[in-house]
């Protein structure tokens, strides 16, 4: 695993880097570190594949701050985790505005630290695609892969399920059950309502009225029933800063 650091103070750098190697020790695995003092230097290496997550300090000294700095990265790669570190709990609200993976109080603790390199394995370990059985004419039997990236929302039907993608609507004759243990339990994919899945990813809004907008224009409706779990669903997804015993505890 291959992590970016982006801290501009030397001791909030030593200690995050020692949280790391500590956790990389115990799990035994192997962490490649690059480590930069400020986001215009981290933004001249990094392009798509350059590392797996970025640890982006918010309040840099000089220059670019951690948040102008993830806007940039999400226009070269929009699904890259950030754990943003910072002193102040109040961006919070802000870092959604650019989908960050987790939020760490500085000085950062052994354990949200290992909270968070855990996420980032579930994350990182997570198929990519669906391979979902399917019928052409004359009842013929195949295989179709649909990248997780471009999948909107699952909905089951009386024969199978239909998932709706950004490129179009794919039929599966399996069941709800079997294609529903196939998706990561990452956090990305929620039940929404009975027999409906939706992509977190592809959701721009979820009102209070239940409605679910989407990023690529569809709307759809939560239950009374399942909105509170789902708009908490969705928080964790965006800040993923819920944690049994809160930030730092």
């Amino acid at each position: 695993m291959h992590l970016a650091i982006v801290e501009d103070l030397q001791s909030d750098r030593d200690n995050l880097i020692s949280r790391i190697q500590e956790n990389s020790s115990i799990q035994k695995d192997t962490v490649e570190l690059s480590v930069y003092t400020s986001g215009e230097a981290f933004l001249t290496d990094f392009r798509r594949g350059f590392c797996n997550a970025v640890f982006l300090d918010i309040m840099l000294g000089e220059g670019m701050n951690g948040l102008d700095t993830a806007r940039k990265v999400r226009e070269i790669d929009d699904y890259i985790p950030i754990v943003f570190t910072t002193t102040e709990k109040d961006f919070a609200l802000e870092s959604y505005g650019v989908h960050a993976m987790d939020f760490l109080v500085k000085p950062v603790a052994q354990a949200p630290l290992d909270w968070c390199m855990k996420r980032l394995r579930e994350a990182l370990t997570a198929p990519a695609a669906l391979t979902v059985r399917c019928s052409a004419e004359g009842w013929q039997t195949f295989e179709q892969v649909i990248l997780l990236d471009d999948i909107l929302f699952l909905e089951s039907i009386r024969n199978g399920v239909i998932i709706h993608t950004s490129a179009g609507e794919v039929r599966s004759g399996q069941s709800y059950s079997e294609l529903l243990r196939q998706l990561p339990k990452t956090g990305r994919f929620c039940e929404y309502g009975r027999g409906t899945v939706v992509n977190f990813s592809w959701v721009d809004l979820i009102l209070d009225n239940g409605e679910i907008r989407l990023k690529s224009g569809e709307l759809l409706f939560c239950s009374r029933r399942k909105l509170k779990d789902t708009r908490t669903a969705y928080t964790n997804y965006q800040f993923m800063v819920l944690r049994k015993e809160g930030i730092n505890a």
